[in-house]
């Protein structure tokens, strides 16, 4: 089984709110290394230049919150309960 056959097996229940936030200003450096770093893809640029971050796919993994650290994110919290993924193994 593939990384994406796996990954669609699991069930995801969006939040409402966001649990990943952004500092205000990010530097180029920081724009890549969160395109690189998120197994999930979700953070993404618009036409403008601004990072947006797509939430509600979130692995809840932290690999943003561990290598962007303090200095690009504001916050980093684990969705409500009821929220967030729901891991399916095999």
């Amino acid at each position: 089984m593939s990384v994406n056959e796996s990954l669609s097996r699991n069930c995801y229940h969006p939040a409402d709110t966001n649990h990943i936030v952004l500092q205000a200003s990010l530097s180029e450096q920081q724009r890549v290394l969160l395109e690189k770093i998120c197994p999930a893809g979700l953070f993404s640029r618009d036409a403008a230049g601004r990072v947006n971050v797509h939430f509600q796919g979130c692995l809840e993994c932290g690999c943003c919150r561990l290598v962007a650290g303090d200095t690009t994110l504001k916050a980093w919290r684990y969705p409500p309960t009821g929220a967030g993924i729901t891991l399916r193994f095999g």
